[in-house]
């Protein structure tokens, strides 16, 4: 089985072909005219993936691998998992990898990339499962639905990317604590640093997620491997390694990204943010079997599809109801490993349904996350737990459990989606809440009561698969970002930059992402960890705007005038607009050369230096150095 997986990475990397959301309208040169082939159309509320991450690693393609210049803040490497050290190019080896783009057309490595957290997913859940729970089949399942999940779909992938590196090296970890009892040095020392390097990824992930849906599988690993029939020496003896490996990895890529991570912690926005638990509605919690029509619905909702999406949370009821239902029939270590993951999981649902209070806060880690994102993470737990659950599960002839499990099932389905009709999704109809009820039971009902028939885990698949199945769109290739021509132009004018140490600036986001997957030099664009604030300092030498300017996840944006000042807006947490004249920012700032406008500029500075397409605006490239 491990070999379906790695032919279908193959095919998808060598066609160029990934879910990425950069074939959107803003990020061509003429919307009308695309280049490439894309199905479906482009989530723009997922900006944060296509206006920065995947820009980010077209952008250590076209340097070929050298050092991304950040004129206004400190190095975005260690959020963009790209190497900015020797630890680093170990741990974060696929951006490593994003060096050959020199060579290996951008297609390939960017789907590459793409799709390698989904790849260690589908290798390393099932090795997993079947060494705790004695089938990989279960773990297949577990795999597709964790990839199909509306908060995998909407959120471009994220739960996935933590998932996939993180089974993979626990997986590992079990092969490597198995060579550790049988004494076989060599084969547990390879799989052990691997694990390590694998797990020392999880610190880079976004946080409150990683928090949630990361550190649960880890606990589990180490509970399994805790009541296995060695001796307590030898399994001791692979813990300790294990820990030692993750520990040692971790801690060189944290010290490699110190003065990121210090700058990013001491931002005034979000800086040293804490969260408490809070109730929110049924609908959020346990409401991810009815949202298979926010394609559909569009913007009109008062929340965003991001913000609403989940996984399966009302799976974490179902293992309940089976577990107080029946006899357990799986072993010691089966149990140990399925425990702490129901256990966190009631933690984490408690985080979104229950109000903890000032005290809440107070909690080391579990302060990090906000009750939403508690809410995104936990289907993630039920989809495990469910799993390895019925990993042990025998059919029964009896009827009433899995006709409990079923009702159980699809009243959460029907009370969560009216509590959506009610609140957040108005434009849900009573038929789609009674259908969406009904489907759920009856995968459940199937899967329990013919746990070992592939009929029943398809169905359960391609209901999950029919929520998401055109909330992301196929591209072939990266879109405009480097068959256009105006794609070329900034590949050669962003190599001359790096060349010769200037620096660019615009007035549009869009441009910016251009900007960003070209390898150009500039000041606009996103400010992911934190700021050089000494480069700041040079527009802001009083730091009177300075709250304005020190956060973390910063859109910096140019608003051109013909003044001799610099003025300084905030007109949403995350987006600071700076105005200034082109000829102003040259004084302040030396390495600055050419500004960008979509309408005409006339400083005594400028002159004329060329014109581009892009996102349907045309653009004049002027230099202030003339």
């Amino acid at each position: 089985m491990i070999a379906a997986p790695l032919v279908v990475y193959l095919l998808l990397c060598l066609l160029g072909i990934t879910n990425s959301n950069i074939g959107i309208d803003a990020l061509r040169q003429d919307p009308s005219d695309p280049t490439g082939l894309q199905i479906g159309s482009s989530q723009g509320i997922r900006s944060d993936e296509w206006g920065t991450e995947s820009p980010l690693w077209l952008g250590q393609m076209a340097r070929g691998g050298a050092a991304d210049p950040t004129p206004l803040s400190v190095s975005n490497d260690f959020f963009a998992q790209l190497p900015s050290g020797p630890a680093s190019a170990v741990v974060f080896f696929d951006g490593t990898a994003l060096a050959a783009g020199q060579w290996i057309p951008a297609e390939i490595l960017f789907a590459a990339k793409w799709w390698l957290p989904t790849l260690l997913l589908f290798l390393g859940l099932p090795f997993w499962f079947r060494w705790v729970a004695g089938s990989a089949r279960w773990g297949y399942l577990a795999a597709v639905l964790i990839t199909i999940a509306p908060g995998s779909a909407w959120w471009s992938g994220r739960p996935v990317n933590t998932l996939g590196f993180v089974a993979a090296g626990c997986a590992l970890a079990l092969v490597g604590a198995e060579a550790v009892g049988a004494r076989r040095w060599v084969r547990a020392t390879v799989a052990i640093l691997a694990s390590g390097i694998l797990l020392a990824r999880l610190p880079s992930y976004y946080q409150p997620l990683a928090i949630v849906i990361g550190i649960p599988l880890v606990l589990a690993t180490a509970a399994f491997l805790l009541c296995q029939r060695d001796s307590w020496r030898a399994r001791l003896t692979a813990l300790g390694a294990i820990a030692a490996s993750g520990a040692l990895w971790t801690g060189l890529l944290l010290w490699e990204n110190r003065e990121a991570l210090i700058a990013g912690l001491t931002t005034a926005y979000p800086g040293d943010r804490q969260s408490t638990g809070s109730a929110l509605s049924p609908g959020m919690v346990f409401g991810a079997s009815n949202l298979g029509w926010l394609e559909s619905f569009g913007y009109e909702a008062p929340l965003n599809q991001t913000e609403l999406s989940s996984a399966f949370t009302l799976l974490l009821p179902v293992v309940v109801v089976l577990w107080a239902a029946s006899r357990w029939r799986g072993g010691v270590a089966h149990a140990a490993a399925l425990i702490p993951i129901v256990a966190v999981a009631a933690f984490w649902l408690s985080w979104c349904t229950i109000s903890w209070g000032s005290w809440g806060a107070a909690l080391p880690l579990v302060n990090r996350v906000p009750n939403t994102r508690a809410m995104l993470g936990v289907g993630y737990l039920a989809i495990l737990a469910f799993c390895l659950f019925m990993a042990q599960w025998k059919t029964s002839r009896r009827q009433a459990v899995p006709l409990t499990a079923a009702v159980t099932a699809g009243f959460l389905s029907g009370y969560a989606g009216s509590s959506l009709q009610s609140s957040q999704l108005p434009q849900l109809t009573t038929w789609m809440i009674w259908l969406c009820a009904a489907v759920s039971a009856a995968v459940v009902y199937a899967v329990v009561r013919w746990s070992n028939s592939w009929l029943a885990w398809s169905a359960m698949a391609v209901a999950a698969a029919s929520l998401t199945f055109a909330a992301t769109p196929i591209l072939v290739g990266v879109g405009d970002l480097r068959a256009s021509e105006s794609a070329r132009s900034f590949l050669a004018w962003g190599a001359d930059s790096l060349a010769d140490g200037t620096t660019w600036a615009s007035t549009s986001q869009d441009v910016d992402s251009l900007m960003m997957a070209t390898g150009t030099p500039t000041l606009s664009g996103r400010q992911q960890v934190g700021p050089d604030a000494e480069a700041w300092r040079q527009l802001d030498p009083s730091g009177a705007f300075e709250d304005m300017w020190n956060r973390g996840g910063l859109h910096v944006m140019f608003a051109w005038n013909d003044s001799d000042d610099i003025d300084f807006a905030l007109p949403v947490a995350d987006t600071v607009v700076i105005s200034t004249s082109p000829c102003t920012l040259a004084e302040r700032v030396p390495s600055f050369r050419y500004a960008v406008s979509a309408e005409p500029l006339d400083g005594a500075c400028l002159t004329e230096f060329d014109t581009f397409d892009w996102g349907g605006n045309t653009y004049t490239v002027y230099d202030a150095r003339s």
